[in-house]
């Protein structure tokens, strides 16, 4: 009898710790909605002015990672206004994270993302801003990008996107 007593106590404890483990709030849950808005743009120069996306042997040690979901961020490098540009989509902030106006019609957020060069690395912080289709509900909507600091500067949307400009000196570091 004590032997079944014992093996029930044992089943409870380890069912217990699977409740409480899958109820685990960690995971990264940004809210569900448009992100045509939230576009970033980075123009990638040399000391010279020259752009570094024209080198291949550049753009292949070139990683983007968000760090709420930890995930690689997709980039594209296109050709726009005469250039190369490196495009990509801001990661949205995890929804606890957001900041909501007392009617819960809109809210404002940060989410950072590395961006890595080779082995050179800048931190971008992004300041997103959700205006809700039906408040007080969390999903549809639009986030749009206001602005991305980074490098001790501070860059403004235009449009649906934010442009940065970054210059590195001959060994790739960031000026």
């Amino acid at each position: 009898m004590e032997k079944s007593k014992t093996i029930g106590i044992i089943t409870f404890f380890i069912m217990s710790i699977l409740v409480l483990t899958s109820c685990d709030k960690e995971g990264y849950e940004p809210i569900s909605t448009s992100t045509d808005a939230c576009q970033i743009i980075v123009n990638c120069l040399d000391h010279n002015g020259k752009s570094l996306l024209d080198n291949n042997k550049f753009v292949d040690g070139i990683s983007i990672e968000g760090d709420a979901s930890h995930s690689k961020i997709k980039y594209d490098v296109k050709n726009a206004n005469g250039g190369k540009v490196l495009s990509f989509t801001a990661e949205l902030p995890d929804q606890d994270d957001m900041k909501w106006s007392k009617d819960r019609s809109e809210a404002n957020g940060i989410s950072k993302m590395t961006m890595k060069f080779n082995k050179h690395k800048i931190e971008l912080k992004c300041h997103i801003k959700y205006i809700a289709n039906r408040p007080p509900a969390v999903s549809g909507g639009k986030a749009t990008l206001e602005e991305v600091s980074c490098n001790n500067q501070t860059f403004k949307r235009s449009g649906n996107s934010v442009t940065i400009t970054l210059r590195m000196d001959k060994s790739g570091k960031l000026l």
